[in-house]
């Protein structure tokens, strides 16, 4: 009987910190038996659905490659063969190669209970990528890494900072809309994420949402009059030639260009006069996949060895690629005839699936209670102007 051996491609494993956290306690700082118990009750499933584009399923046929989806994620797989200690592929992809897949979100609590925005922006997608030329990252997190603290900037609830870049040694994530800095913070604006292994986590975030476009390019420029040319690039640098542009003219004109004949994945867009007075440059993605939440792009080759699939020796790296969704903390609002205005957690507290927080509150006559209250669910969350309030009836 034939038998075929298999070696990893690239595996992605996604943990999302409101089902897998135990109450405050973050997973990775759990003990072994209590990350196994999370873990078992754990499928990524539940939540979101995973699939590999048209392109990405026949380059995985050409190659004779598998992708499986996973409890946590998905992994791919190659037919190898094995060369001394190497474990060369049978096929060996092009560096230019992109394994790209589709994210949908099954769960309609799921943006409650995620440190994201509550809205995805009409017109953009989130996008992660393992390609340090696209945005900066750090390895093994697929996500882009958070900026620092910018002055007179205004943050809301669930956005995140770092402390430095390139090596962050601290994650800040704001509760309550501010443009304080979140290192002289003492006032509850921000929280500090814990630390694993003497680093912060990184998870993904506003700075992971990027354009998308359909078949039709639609740009619409924002000075009254101005009539710039669009010229287009692909992921790797080359111009896009015979691109057809149509230009709506109007107080404000549009660019319109037809993408049909592109392949589906990143791309970059410069918008200029020829003067320069007017100038605008962004990558996005062109997908004729409207439903998708989330659109991974997993390169054969980046500028950052860490995140190659193909060693220089020819061989398959099997790399494990981290995606992870930080669980949204709130303020724990309390309503009924014993309850008052003040009646609130004094710091926000993270929505978590599995677990119990002890939290007191003052009561109606302003008397701290006695007995420790029940936590929210993710259905019960209240945003208002610089907080998000999740509020239980009792």
């Amino acid at each position: 009987m034939l038998k075929l051996s298999y070696e990893t491609l690239f595996e992605i494993s996604i943990r999302h910190h409101y089902h897998l956290d135990d109450g405050a306690q973050l997973f990775d700082t759990l003990g072994a038996d209590a990350q196994f118990a999370l873990q078992n009750k754990y499928d990524v499933s539940d939540f979101f659905s995973i699939t590999p584009s048209a392109l990405t399923s026949n380059i995985f046929a050409n190659y004779h490659a598998v992708c499986k989806a996973t409890s946590t994620g998905l992994i791919a797989g190659m037919r190898y063969t094995q060369s001394g200690p190497l474990n060369l592929p049978e096929i060996k992809p092009d560096d230019t190669t992109v394994f790209s897949f589709y994210i949908t979100v099954l769960d309609g609590l799921f943006a409650n209970y995620s440190a994201l925005p509550l809205q995805l922006p009409i017109g953009m997608v989130y996008y992660f990528t393992n390609d340090t030329a696209f945005s900066k990252r750090i390895f093994p997190f697929i996500t882009a890494t958070p900026a620092v603290y910018a002055g007179s900037t205004d943050y809301y609830p669930g956005d995140m900072l770092v402390d430095k870049q390139p090596t962050p040694t601290k994650l800040y994530i704001a509760q309550k809309k501010n443009s304080v800095d979140p290192a002289l913070d003492n006032t509850g604006n921000w929280i500090t994420d814990p630390l694993v292994n003497k680093k912060p986590l990184l998870y993904a975030g506003a700075p992971d949402m990027i354009r998308r476009m359909g078949r039709i390019f639609n740009y619409q420029v924002t000075v009254a009059d101005k009539l710039p040319v669009l010229t287009i690039k692909d992921r790797f640098g080359n111009t896009i030639s015979n691109l057809v542009t149509v230009i709506e003219t109007g107080e404000f004109n549009q660019l319109k260009a037809d993408l049909g004949a592109l392949p589906e994945g990143l791309y970059y867009a410069h918008v200029a006069t020829a003067d320069n007075s007017y100038k605008d440059d962004f990558a996005f993605y062109y997908s004729q996949n409207s439903s998708a939440w989330a659109i991974i792009d997993i390169v054969t080759t980046t500028g950052n060895t860490a995140y190659n699939l193909i060693s220089p020796d020819g061989s398959l790296v099997s790399p494990v690629f981290s995606l992870r969704f930080k669980n949204r903390a709130t303020f724990w609002r309390y309503i009924g005839r014993s309850f008052g205005a003040a009646s609130v957690s004094a710091n926000s507290l993270p929505l978590t699936r599995q677990g119990f927080i002890s939290v007191q509150v003052q009561d109606g006559s302003g008397n701290n209670t006695t007995d420790d209250l029940p936590n929210p669910s993710a259905a019960m969350i209240k945003p208002e102007t610089n907080q998000i309030f999740s509020e239980i009836y009792m």
